[in-house]
């Protein structure tokens, strides 16, 4: 369906984007928590599977968001197709690097930020393949979440891409967190908190 900004449809997606990245902060900051935790010496059962959780959480809430995000642009909430999906996150990834290396060679970058190497690197064409791929797998409940080798694990993911993926994260922070959780409209969110209130 076309929309134009600003009408109730650009609304409510607006609404979805900003949840969207909501459940995906609070993914990331209890995969940090738990990551932190196990690099500490905590490497129970339990642990383990909270951190894996919160990380396919956050991948999830991530890629959808993004989604949400290409939908809005277009000005059009009609599914995309995987191909052009997987394309624009590519692309994404890309302007991402480049605009990280630009900040530093041109001295813009803040006192925290890594070497220019770091960011040298090349975009792999299946990286938005695998993101969407991965989203997948972990959001339905199936095998290849469990027998390792059968296809791209989630710890296999992290160590290809997980620096991709927190460039895209840390962009969508810088333009879509709001700052006052409680003054936003909620909508669905709102009637069902009456529903579990009585």
């Amino acid at each position: 369906m076309k929309f134009v900004i600003g009408d109730e449809t650009d609304q409510a997606l607006t609404t979805t984007l900003v949840h969207e990245l909501v459940l995906c902060k609070d993914s990331f900051e209890r995969f940090s928590h738990f990551a932190e935790m196990n690099i500490m010496g905590r490497r129970d059962k339990v642990l383990k599977i909270k951190c894996h959780d919160a990380y396919a959480n956050f991948l999830h809430h991530l890629y959808e968001f993004y989604v949400s995000c290409i939908k809005r642009d277009r000005r059009n909430t009609k599914n995309i197709d995987n191909e052009k999906l997987n394309k624009i996150f590519n692309n994404e990834a890309k302007k991402l690097l480049k605009n990280r290396i630009n900040a530093i060679e041109n001295g813009y970058a803040p006192s925290w930020e890594n070497e220019i190497s770091v960011y040298k690197i090349e975009v792999p064409d299946e990286f938005g393949t695998q993101f969407r791929k991965i989203r997948n797998r972990t959001a339905h409940a199936s095998i290849h979440r469990s027998v390792p080798g059968t296809e791209l694990s989630l710890a296999d993911f992290y160590h290809k891409y997980h620096l991709l993926i927190w460039l895209l994260y840390y962009s969508a922070q810088e333009l879509w967190t709001i700052k006052d959780v409680e003054a936003h409209d909620w909508k669905a969110i709102e009637e069902f908190d009456l529903a579990i209130h009585g």
